[in-house]
């Protein structure tokens, strides 16, 4: 049987403002290869039999 999920800790002190800036960051310049990777993802096609 699976272990069930935890919840995630809550970021207190420096942890939680060096995650912030990080988000900051990625948001106004984003790593180009994570961008490829989501590109590819999205234009991947899947063959489903219904």
């Amino acid at each position: 049987m699976a272990k069930p999920i935890r919840a995630t800790p809550t970021l207190r002190g420096q942890d939680a403002v060096r995650f912030i800036k990080n988000m900051i960051k990625e948001e106004r310049n984003p790593d180009p290869r994570r961008i490829a990777t989501i590109k590819r993802a999205l234009n991947t096609k899947f063959n489903v039999i219904s």
